[in-house]
C-alpha cells in the first residue's frame, strides 16, 4: 500500500497512458505532435525537413526522443513539467540558453525557466518530464531528507559517467518497451520502468551532492540487508521500485545499494529480479502435469512481456521455462529465503 510520501500518491495514475512513433517529412507535423504547449518552434535552417519523433506519456513521467535534419529554434515556458535532456555526441553542438554544452552534461530545467534552445542539424534529444511535486516527493524518499540539495531552476552539470549510462539506459529501456508493448504503461510493471527512470535522473544530478547516511544511531548494514530481503519476499508478485524500499525501510537509495553490493555483489533491485525468477521456476516445477501455462505462471508473479521474461530466465538459468514446466516437478511453489541468503 502506498504511504502518503510514496510517488504513487503525488500523481495519479493516467488513464491515457499511452505511446506514439510518427515520422515526419514536414516541419509543420512537428509542432502538432506538442499541438498542447504554448511555446513556439522555428526551423532555422533551409531545406525540407525531416524527422521522427517518439513520445511516451506514462501514468507518471513522461519521455520523448525527436530526431531532426534541421536546425530548430525551440522557446515557451513550460508550467508543469521539469525536464532533463542528457547531453551526448549526437545533441551537444545544440545552443542551450546560450550555452555551447558537452557530452557527459544534463540539462536540468524547472517550469520557471523558459526553453531556449537552438539545435544543430542532424541532431537527436532524449528528454525526461516529470510533474515537479513528483521530482520533489521522489527526491525526498530516495534521499531520507539527508541532503540539501535542490535541483536549480536552470543548470547544466557535468553527470558521473555511470549515473549518466544508467539513466541513459533506463529512459531507452522505457522507451522501447512501451512503444513495443503500449499496454505495459498502465501496468504496476510500467510504473516499476518510469519509476526506474526517475530514479536514473535524480541520482545523475543530485549524486555528488547526496550525503551518505551516518551509521550512527541507524541499524547496521546486515541488519538492513536481511529487512529488506524480508520485504521483497512478502512482495515477490510485485516489480518492486527503489522507492518502495527505501519508503519501507526509511533508508536512502545510496545507502541501500551500497549494502546489497556488499553483501551479494549485486544491487537491490537485481537480487529481488533474481529471487523473483527463483519463485517462478519453483513454480512452473510444481505445476508439471496441470494445466498451468508458462504465461499463466508468469503472469501470477507479476512478469507480463512474457518474451523478455523468457529471454531473461533462460539466461538466467541456462533453459526455457516452458522445460522447466514440461520435465521437471517439485513440491513447493513457494521458495523459502533461506536458498538465497545462507539462513
Amino acid at each position: 500500500m502506498a504511504t502518503p510520501n510514496d510517488p504513487r500518491n503525488s500523481v495519479a495514475v493516467a488513464p491515457s497512458a499511452r505511446a506514439m512513433s510518427r515520422r515526419l517529412s514536414d516541419f509543420s507535423e512537428f509542432s502538432e505532435v506538442f499541438a498542447q504547449w504554448k511555446g513556439q518552434f522555428c526551423q532555422m535552417s533551409r531545406g525540407q525537413f525531416r524527422g521522427s519523433i517518439h513520445v511516451v506519456a506514462g501514468q507518471n513521467v513522461r519521455v520523448f526522443e525527436a530526431e531532426t535534419n534541421q536546425s530548430i529554434l525551440t522557446r515557451g515556458m513550460d508550467s508543469e513539467f521539469a525536464t532533463f535532456i542528457p547531453i551526448t555526441p549526437r545533441n551537444e553542438a545544440t545552443i542551450w540558453r546560450g550555452r555551447k554544452l558537452s557530452d557527459g552534461q544534463m540539462i536540468v530545467k524547472l517550469p520557471e525557466a523558459e526553453y531556449h534552445n537552438l539545435t544543430a542539424c542532424n541532431t537527436a534529444i532524449r528528454a525526461l518530464l516529470v510533474p515537479v511535486q513528483l521530482l520533489e516527493d521522489a527526491t525526498r524518499i530516495l534521499t531520507r531528507g539527508k541532503t540539501d540539495f535542490q535541483f536549480p531552476t536552470w543548470d547544466a552539470p557535468q553527470v558521473p559517467t555511470k549515473a549518466m549510462t544508467r539513466l541513459e539506459r533506463g529512459l531507452a529501456q522505457l522507451m522501447a518497451v512501451a512503444l513495443q508493448t503500449p499496454d505495459v504503461l498502465g501496468s504496476m510493471e510500467g510504473r516499476a520502468f518510469e519509476m526506474e527512470c526517475l530514479r536514473g535522473v535524480i541520482d545523475a544530478v543530485a549524486s555528488s551532492r547526496v550525503a551518505e547516511d551516518s551509521s550512527s544511531g541507524r541499524i547496521s548494514r546486515v541488519e538492513l540487508v536481511r529487512q529488506a530481503v524480508d520485504y521483497m519476499h512478502a512482495h515477490l508478485e510485485q516489480p518492486l521500485t527503489a522507492f518502495d524500499l527505501c519508503s519501507a525501510l526509511d533508508t536512502s537509495d545510496r545507502t541501500l545499494r551500497r549494502a546489497f553490493c556488499e553483501t551479494y555483489n549485486l544491487g537491490p533491485l537485481a537480487y529481488f529480479r533474481v529471487i523473483r525468477l527463483h519463485a517462478v521456476r519453483a513454480a512452473l516445477q510444481a505445476a508439471r502435469g496441470s494445466d498451468d501455462s508458462v504465461a499463466c505462471i508468469a503472469r501470477r508473479w507479476g512478469f507480463h512481456r512474457l518474451g523478455s521474461f523468457a529471454n531473461e530466465y533462460r539466461v538466467q538459468f541456462g533453459e526455457l521455462p516452458s522445460h522447466t514446466l514440461g520435465v521437471r516437478g517439485t513440491s513447493n511453489s513457494r521458495p523459502s529465503k533461506e536458498m538465497f541468503i545462507g539462513g
